[in-house]
C-alpha cells in the first residue's frame, strides 16, 4: 500500500482538483445590466419604430425589439412592419419577413406596398426552394397593387418558374402583363436569366423556343443568352443546332450592357441571392462577356463560401484577364479551398499569380506560403520561400513559422530540423511561436531530449517560455513519471511569473491527479505549498 496523505492536507482527485481550480481561475463578471437599446420602452408606435430602426442592423437586438412589442400588444404602423419586414430578410430569416409582410394592407394609400420590399421577398421565396406558391402570392399583391417590378425581383421569379415542367407558358403569360405595365425592369437580362434557368434543367429545345417568343414579345434577348443556348447544343453534340442559334445570334440578338449586368449581380449579392449571382456571372464569364474588376472581386468573395470551384473559375478568368484579386477576398478564397482540401486547386491559382508577378514584397509571398502550408503543400510553400531567398527580401519569421508548422503536422521532422538550421543560416531568430511548433510536436512524440534541448535554448536566446510551452513539456514529463524533473521545470515558470506560473500549476496537478491516485502524496506534499502561495 502506498503512502498516505498527511492529515492535514486535503486528498486531490482527478475531479475535485478540476473543480477547484475551474471555481478559481474562472474570471469573475458581474451580471451585466442590458444596455439602453435592448431595454428601451416600446411606449408608443412612433418611438417603437425609432428603436427598431435603430436596432435593425443586429439580429438578436431586432427579434428581442419585436417579441416586447408583441408581448406589450403594441400595434405597428404599416410602416413599422414594412422596416422589420426588410430588416429580417437582410438577416435571412425569410419566414419571419415573410409573415410581418403578410400583415400589410393593400388597400392603404397613405402605405402603399413597398416596392424594394416586394421585389426582394419575391426573389428571395423564388429561389428558396418549396417557396415559389408564396412568391406567386407576393407577386399577385404587387401586380394589384401596382408595385413597381424591378430585374432582380422578377427576373428571379420568372426564372424560377421556367424551370419547372411546362414553366415557358406561364413566362409569356407574365412578361406579357408585365410588359403591358411598364416597369424598370432590363428585359434583355430577364431573358438571360430565364433561358439560364430552363437550360440548367436540360430543356434546350424549350429554351431555343424561348429565345424566338420572348423576341417577338419585345424582350430581346442578347448575345448572352443565344450563347447560353448554342453553348448547350455543342455539349449535347448537335453541331448544325448550334451553328443555326449562333446565326440567329449574330442577326437578332442585340450587345450586352455591362453595365446592367453588373448592377443585376450586385443587386443579387447585396440580397443574400449567391447562387443566383454564380450562375448569371457564369454566364457572362464563360462567354467571355465584359465584366468590371469589382464585380469579379464581390463574386470571388462571396461564392466561395457556397460554392468554391465557382469561385475559383472567377478568380482564374480574372487573372487571365490579368488582374489580381485583392488581398482579402484571395484571404477568404484559400480559407474555403482549405476547408474543401483542395491544395491543387488552390496551388494552381499560385502559380499563375507568382508568374504573372503577384508578390511585390515578403508579406505577399507569406500568404502564399503560409496558405500552402495549411493545405499541406509543403514542398510548393519551400520552393516558394526559395523564391523569397533568391530576391532578396528576406522572409520574415512568420513565413518560416508556418512553413516548419506544416511540416510537423505531416511528420516531417527530418525537413522541419533542416529548416530550423537554415533559419540560423539566414540570419532569422526563432520567436516563441518557432519553439512552440518545435516543443508540442516533439511532447506528441515522447522525445524529451529534443523537448529539453529546445527548452534550454529558449533561455540561451532570451525567448522567455509562456503557459503553452511549460503545459507541454510538464505534461510529457509527468507521462513519463519524470516528476521531480516536471517540478524542476514548474519552478522555473515560478521564477519567471507568477501569473504564467498559476496556471501551469493548474495543469500541473491535473496531469499528476491522471497518472492516479498513489500520487496524491507528491501532490500534495509538493505543491501545496506552491498553490497556497499563488
Amino acid at each position: 500500500m502506498g503512502p498516505q496523505p498527511p492529515a492535514f492536507l486535503p486528498c486531490f482527485t482527478a475531479a475535485a482538483a478540476a473543480r477547484a481550480l475551474s471555481v478559481s481561475a474562472r474570471p469573475h463578471h458581474p451580471t451585466p445590466y442590458p444596455s439602453p437599446a435592448a431595454a428601451a420602452p416600446a411606449s408608443s408606435p412612433h418611438a417603437f419604430h425609432a428603436h427598431l430602426a435603430s436596432v435593425a442592423p443586429q439580429l438578436p437586438s431586432l427579434l428581442a425589439a419585436l417579441s416586447r412589442a408583441r408581448a406589450a400588444r403594441l400595434p405597428l404602423p404599416p410602416a413599422t412592419r414594412a422596416l422589420a419586414a426588410t430588416a429580417l430578410l437582410r438577416h435571412g430569416r425569410l419566414p419571419d419577413a415573410l409573415a410581418h409582410f403578410r400583415l400589410l394592407p393593400d388597400s392603404d394609400p397613405t402605405a402603399p406596398l413597398p416596392a424594394p420590399l416586394c421585389n426582394s421577398l419575391l426573389a428571395a421565396l423564388a429561389s428558396s426552394a418549396g417557396s415559389l406558391a408564396h412568391a406567386r402570392k407576393v407577386l399577385d399583391r404587387m401586380l394589384a397593387g401596382a408595385v413597381e417590378l424591378d430585374t432582380v425581383g422578377f427576373g428571379v421569379f420568372v426564372k424560377a418558374v421556367g424551370r419547372k415542367d411546362d414553366g415557358l407558358t406561364e413566362v409569356l403569360r407574365l412578361v406579357d402583363v408585365v410588359g403591358r405595365q411598364g416597369s424598370r425592369i432590363n428585359r434583355s437580362v430577364v431573358a438571360a436569366m430565364v433561358i439560364d434557368g430552363m437550360c440548367r434543367e436540360g430543356r434546350i429545345e424549350g429554351a431555343w423556343r424561348a429565345l424566338e417568343e420572348l423576341r417577338l414579345r419585345g424582350w430581346k434577348p442578347d448575345f448572352v443568352a443565344y450563347r447560353i443556348v448554342a453553348e448547350e447544343f455543342r455539349v449535347a453534340g448537335r453541331v448544325e443546332e448550334e451553328g443555326l442559334i449562333l446565326k440567329q445570334k449574330r442577326k437578332l440578338g442585340v450587345a450586352p450592357r455591362k453595365a446592367e449586368y453588373r448592377e443585376c449581380v450586385l443587386e443579387l449579392v447585396s440580397n443574400r441571392l449567391v447562387t443566383e449571382a454564380k450562375e448569371m456571372a457564369e454566364a457572362v464569364v464563360l462567354g467571355d462577356f465584359p465584366i468590371d474588376d469589382d464585380v469579379l472581386n464581390v463574386l470571388v468573395g462571396s461564392v466561395s463560401d457556397i460554392d468554391v470551384d465557382g469561385a475559383a473559375m472567377f478568380c482564374k478568368f480574372m487573372m487571365g484577364k490579368g488582374r489580381f484579386p485583392s488581398t482579402e477576398v484571395l484571404v477568404n478564397l484559400c480559407e474555403n479551398l482549405c476547408k474543401s482540401n483542395k491544395g491543387d486547386e488552390m496551388w494552381e491559382i499560385f502559380r499563375v499569380l507568382l508568374e504573372k508577378g503577384y508578390c511585390k514584397n515578403a508579406r505577399d509571398y507569406h500568404l502564399v506560403v503560409s496558405f500552402l502550408g495549411k493545405a499541406g503543400k509543403v514542398r510548393e510553400a519551400y520552393d516558394v520561400l526559395k523564391e523569397v531567398k533568391r530576391k532578396r527580401l528576406e522572409p520574415d519569421i512568420s513565413s518560416y513559422n508556418a512553413l516548419m508548422e506544416a511540416l510537423c503536422r505531416n511528420d516531417l521532422l527530418r525537413p522541419a530540423k533542416k529548416l530550423w538550421d537554415e533559419m540560423f543560416t539566414s540570419g532569422c531568430c526563432p520567436n516563441l511561436h518557432t519553439y512552440n511548433i518545435l516543443i508540442t510536436k516533439f511532447t506528441e512524440m515522447g522525445e524529451s531530449q529534443q523537448v529539453q534541448q529546445l527548452f534550454d535554448h529558449m533561455f540561451q536566446k532570451g525567448v522567455a517560455p509562456d503557459c503553452a510551452t511549460y503545459t507541454s513539456f510538464i505534461t510529457m514529463l509527468c507521462q513519463e513519471n519524470k516528476y521531480e524533473q516536471a517540478l524542476e521545470i514548474f519552478k522555473k515558470s515560478l521564477t519567471q511569473d507568477a501569473e504564467v506560473a498559476s496556471s501551469v500549476l493548474s495543469m500541473f496537478i491535473l496531469a499528476l491527479c491522471n497518472q492516479g491516485l498513489e500520487l496524491q502524496f507528491y501532490l500534495c506534499s509538493h505543491l501545496g505549498r506552491f498553490h497556497l502561495s499563488l
